[in-house]
């Protein structure tokens, strides 16, 4: 239509538009691919004057509806969709609107980014086969500076920028699934399949305030809702070393009710490096452990949406997680099972009244049973385990939000956590058992208000301020306070904490496309139940809490610049945060001996004690941490992109001698890492080859035995098509077959094997998805 109008033929238009959305009319449309096919499952977003208002998704036919809540004459309405595999396409919003979607360059159909977003990039997940990734904590290193800890086949950790574990917040739907492994055997983001997920939202650095302890970052898994109609989509996923991955999905809705039901089965044998052996060769496995599936795992969910009325709607969902075997030879033991529950209802209501526009009520049930033994290792006797523990954990909590006006949204969370594990040693016929982790109850209540608003037509302000207490205190008789008097100097069992936390943005908009942005923020995280009140083991295995540790809190700047023009996008930023009272692993000096038959001693485990001048323990240092990271692409011709990104973390600390923390460098620190990639698409199809890079890491900790590791280098490529309702993608990683590691791997306690674990060798992979 450009050219058809103008001047106030133009205006005349745009008025009545507006006038027709300010109504409450409905927008429907549809959105297709360059054949004139629909494109099911695209994320369809309103915007209003640069934010997100609403959103929906496609049906099987690719139409859509929208309805909006009353909208302003005037205003700046726009309609964005984006779907997996293509380029995002944006058009201003009319009653009917259709938009055509091209195939994408690998970081357009992977990453959507704003200025100063809600979060720094969203990730769609149905698309996430163009890799590898055998899960989430794999998948998610796509994004510049997100990196993962190889602990075995799957179940890998996430690390932002240097912040990993209770550090960074994982969230599914905003609820808390934790893990119940101290050594992280189970993270957070295992406990989720990839054929639950719609989209993982990532935000780095100090700027979330809706959620209580993201000290460096939230990464909260979103899954799919059911849509309206009927679909049902099924797909399998295979590679190399025996991986297979059938799923299916299946959702039908009307306007008054709506349901979507899953399953999916993983599982895979361990996988070989690039000299040819098996992962399993590396670590202490008896001849038959050697040659047990890497992993088996059974997931299904449901979730239900009733429509209430045209302004409020109830969802209720449930999702298990049922894992067999794992093997895990970064560790000393491996995973017998570890089986997991989300419950989960949220209501929502919108366009109440002028004052409180929209309201959401949140609530969750969560548990992880974890069961782990050494019975496939060469140390059991006759098969059976000589070392086993038993953890288990349970969240339950929720959340009311509610946005206030144009600009405010306000709200209350709350949480309770359980945590306990129970050791077992067998020696000869005897088996002891100790209270590793002595069932500790954490209890936290916080507020919060953000706010965000258009200061001038180029000028845009976020911010938001937090407040937080929490309750931490051991629920079992059993806990060892003999052990946290001789190495802390206390027999504490209980902790409150109180702790603020708040940020401010500004984004600047430029002729040509450009932005600049920057912010300050500050937020805290109290320790977590094992960094406070573990204690386990005797000698010089023993790993003892810090009953005394403080709330950690990071304070932190960040600038960046972007362009975003047709054919070109760049986007860097560098931050710096300051941490004080940093939780680090240490070698804990003793403080107190014990009387023993008339001897002052350490004592043994029957007194609850250690014989050892040193512990593993935590302790509180000062720590900075700085770096940056970048994304680009370019359109060097119509169907061939450059795309590209690197990131680049430093993670220093202040020392303390007196609790043998020598070394000046934060361990597990990410070194500087590329990646490049030239793709071809034209319209249904695509092809990539790209390669990833990381520079040699020497700064390290030798305090805790960390080794530097070797750079590498790899290549890749893909290939894939989406066609109507078939799609697919295959390709092959690490094409020339190098034998690397990646450096996020030190002898990590209590349950350390002392080893690093290499990245697989070339291995194929490929994905066929079909809906009906």
């Amino acid at each position: 239509m450009q050219g058809l109008f103008t001047g106030s033929s133009f205006v005349l238009l745009c008025l009545a538009a507006a006038a027709t959305l300010a109504s409450g009319a409905e927008i429907g449309g549809r959105v297709i691919d360059r054949t004139g096919a629909g494109i099911p499952a695209a994320m369809v977003q309103l915007i209003a004057n640069g934010r997100a208002v609403t959103q929906t998704k496609t049906d099987v036919h690719g139409e859509f509806k929208l309805n909006p809540p009353e909208m302003t004459p005037g205003g700046d309405y726009q309609v964005l969709a984006a779907a997996s595999g293509f380029a995002p396409a944006i058009q201003r919003a009319e009653s009917r609107v259709e938009l055509t979607l091209d195939v994408a360059p690998y970081r357009q159909a992977m990453e959507i980014q704003a200025s100063i977003p809600a979060s720094d990039a969203l990730l769609d997940f149905s698309g996430v086969r163009e890799s590898s990734a055998k899960d989430l904590g794999e998948a998610l290193t796509s994004v510049d500076g997100v990196w993962k800890i190889r602990k075995a086949g799957i179940a890998n950790d996430l690390v932002i920028r240097g912040f990993q574990q209770n550090n960074i917040n994982v969230l599914v739907n905003g609820s808390r699934t934790y893990g119940a492994c101290p050594s992280h055997m189970d993270p957070p983001a295992q406990h989720v399949d990839f054929a639950e997920v719609d989209h993982v939202e990532v935000t780095k650095g100090a700027f979330d305030v809706a959620n209580q302890g993201s000290l460096g970052a939230v990464v909260n898994i979103v899954t799919k809702r059911p849509d309206m109609g009927f679909a049902v989509k099924p797909a399998f996923s295979f590679g190399s070393f025996g991986f297979y991955n059938p799923s299916i999905t299946a959702s039908y809705g009307n306007r008054a009710v709506r349901v979507l039901g899953g399953y999916s089965f993983r599982t895979s044998e361990p996988y070989k490096d690039g000299s040819g052996r098996r992962f399993t060769e590396y670590a202490n496995y008896s001849a038959a452990g050697r040659d047990q599936q890497s992993f088996t795992i059974h997931t299904g969910w449901l979730e239900t949406q009733f429509s209430l009325s045209d302004r409020q709607q109830l969802t209720v969902g449930y999702s298990r997680q049922q894992a067999g075997l794992i093997l895990y030879p970064y560790l000393q033991m491996d995973s017998d099972y570890d089986n997991a529950d989300r419950g989960t209802f949220r209501y929502a209501a919108q366009n109440l009244t002028s004052g409180l526009r929209n309201l959401r009520v949140e609530g969750y049930f969560t548990q992880v049973r974890h069961f782990m033994t050494d019975s496939r290792r060469s140390s059991a006797m006759m098969g059976n385990w000589t070392m086993a523990g038993d953890a288990k954990t349970r969240a339950i909590g929720g959340r009311v939000e509610g946005d206030v006006g144009r600009n405010w949204t306000a709200g209350v969370e709350s949480y309770q956590r359980e945590w306990a594990l129970l050791g077992s040693m067998r020696m000869g016929g005897a088996v002891m058992v100790s209270p590793s982790i002595p069932d500790v109850r954490t209890q936290t209540l916080g507020a919060f208000v953000s706010y965000r608003r258009s200061l001038t037509e180029r000028l845009q302000l976020t911010g938001g301020l937090r407040y937080d207490h929490a309750q931490m205190e051991v629920q079992s008789a059993q806990a060892s306070t003999n052990l946290y008097y001789q190495f802390h100097d206390t027999r504490r069992t209980s902790n409150a904490d109180n702790y603020v936390s708040g940020n401010a943005r500004l984004s600047y908009g430029l002729p040509r496309s450009m932005e600049v942005f920057a912010g300050a923020g500050t937020s805290g995280r109290i320790p977590d139940a094992e960094e406070r009140y573990i204690s386990r083991g005797m000698g010089s295995g023993a790993t003892v809490g810090n009953p005394l540790l403080p709330v950690t809190r990071n304070t932190e700047t960040m600038a960046g610049w972007s362009l975003n023009q047709q054919r070109v996008y760049l986007r860097p930023m560098v931050f710096y945060s300051f941490l004080d009272n940093f939780i680090l692993v240490n070698n804990q000096p003793q403080m107190n001996g014990v009387a023993m038959g008339g001897m002052t001693t350490g004592g043994m485990a029957t007194g609850g004690m250690a014989m050892a001048a040193t512990a593993r323990s935590f302790t509180n240092v000062n720590a900075r941490m700085y770096g940056g990271e970048m994304t680009y692409g370019v359109q060097l011709s119509r169907a061939l992109w450059l795309n590209g990104g690197g990131s680049y973390s430093r993670g220093t600390v202040t020392p303390r001698p007196m609790v043998n923390v020598r070394s000046g460098n934060i361990p597990e620190m990410p070194p500087l890492r590329g990646w490049s990639a030239l793709r071809y698409s034209h319209r249904w199809a695509y092809a990539e080859f790209g390669t990833v890079a990381a520079n040699r890491q020497d700064l390290v900790s030798t305090d805790l035995k960390e080794a530097p590791t070797a750079g590498y280098a790899v290549l890749n490529f893909k290939v894939g098509f989406t066609h109507r309702k078939l799609s697919g993608s295959f390709g092959v990683d690490n094409l020339l077959n190098r034998y690397y590691y990646e450096h996020l791997s030190y002898y990590r306690d209590p349950f350390a094997a002392g080893l690093k674990v290499p990245e697989p060798g070339r291995n194929f992979f490929g994905q066929v998805r079909y809906t009906f």
